[in-house]
């Protein structure tokens, strides 16, 4: 079966490396010219890990990764500790590791994989126009004006999927209330104190910090309440001085690492909500990841829920005679689980509008997220 796949992203070089070693032959199509370091850090539960190990990228992973000793939720302006969590032995409790990664380490090292294991499989600047499909095919018309024919297409192009906008037309994204900052800082420029994972919260803001790239890097994600709209693209440079007055208030330590940000830039957008979507395909069509199901950042489950969707798809395709029945089969198993994570995602949200406090913080044990497994539970 040759299969097209939209975005080059984790979602998308993931069911590539999925498919091909299932046997599949597959093209990514990604837009970008070059697939560049967008300066960012991601956090992978056991959930997402355990996929990665399957896919044979542990060890290219284990050699960046950082898994921080304790995480600590402080109060905003006093740094007093309202909770620490000591990090658990996660492999040992759900057979796979949590890990902390430069993203650009995770998907140079996805890209290297693919290319060992389907060289030529990644297409750089190929951006997809319009897909359709037929009862035996489904069609792909690039923005150069080529054209190109698989037997199906997966499309993992993100949030602002225009695969999902094109065959189902859903309601228009809605702004939360929430803009969002990010950015990473060379550790060597800070004090030593400061190399720790941090969540500084109150008054509708919260920073949230760890080392990333065997420690050389600090991330971190800036968040505000905010009434106005905001523009949702995340890789739009926003002024530093706006940056640091709308987080001035915050303690000396907090202040310090966001004030030294890489190249001294910052990048700043919009968080979106959108309906749920009852149906992710169409004919030999079919959506994953964000394009299926958007989620918002505060539970970090967004690339991992992708992650899970790569193999599971990729088993719904191994199990199912054609693609509609897989496809089927994919939404059946995913659905459920996907569905409950984004409204907890949302409700996550709100435990940062008002004063910090302890109760404020408590909430589900993660383990029914992190003990998912993907790779073996019984589809449908």
């Amino acid at each position: 079966m040759k299969i097209a796949i939209i975005g080059g992203g984790i979602g998308g070089l993931a069911s590539a490396l999925a498919m091909t070693q299932a046997g599949f032959s597959v093209t990514v199509y990604e837009r970008s010219k070059a697939l560049i370091d967008l300066g960012a850090g991601i956090t992978l539960a056991p959930n997402a890990t355990r996929v990665l190990y399957h896919l044979g990228l542990g060890d290219e992973l284990e050699k960046t990764s950082v898994t921080p000793p304790k995480t600590e939720y402080r109060h905003y302006h006093s740094a007093e500790v309202i909770m620490r969590l000591m990090t658990k032995d996660f492999k040992q409790l759900y057979g796979a590791p949590y890990m902390r990664l430069h993203r650009w380490d995770l998907q140079e090292a996805m890209v290297k994989l693919l290319n060992q294991e389907a060289p030529g499989a990644l297409r750089l600047g190929a951006e997809v126009q319009s897909v359709h499909s037929d009862s035996n095919q489904a069609h792909l018309k690039f923005a150069d004006g080529s054209v190109s024919s698989a037997d199906m297409v997966v499309a993992s192009d993100g949030i602002r999927s225009t695969v999902r906008d094109q065959l189902f037309k859903p309601a228009p994204a809605t702004f939360t209330g929430f803009v969002a900052w990010r950015g990473l800082v060379d550790t060597s420029l800070l004090p030593r104190h400061l190399h720790e994972s941090v969540v500084a919260f109150g008054q509708g803001r919260h920073i949230n910090r760890y080392l990333v790239r065997r420690g050389e890097l600090l991330n971190f994600i800036a968040i505000a309440h905010r009434s106005q709209w905001e523009a949702e693209g995340w890789t739009i440079p926003a002024p530093m001085d706006e940056f640091l007055e709308e987080f001035s208030n915050f303690d000396e330590g907090t202040r310090t690492v966001i004030s030294r940000p890489a190249k001294g830039q910052v990048f700043k957008w919009g968080l979106f909500g959108r309906p749920w979507l009852n149906q992710w395909h169409s004919g030999r069509i079919v959506l994953l990841g964000d394009a299926a199901h958007p989620m918002l950042p505060f539970l970090g489950q967004g690339a991992a829920n992708a992650i899970e969707d790569a193999i599971i798809l990729t088993r719904c395709l191994k199990s199912e005679s054609t693609p509609e029945k897989a496809f089927d089969l994919y939404q059946r198993s995913r659905a459920p689980r996907v569905k409950t994570t984004t409204e907890h995602t949302e409700r996550r949200g709100e435990r940062y509008l008002g004063e910090p406090t302890a109760d404020s913080l408590k909430g589900e044990d993660p383990g029914v997220q992190y003990a998912y497994d993907a790779v073996n539970t019984p589809l449908g």
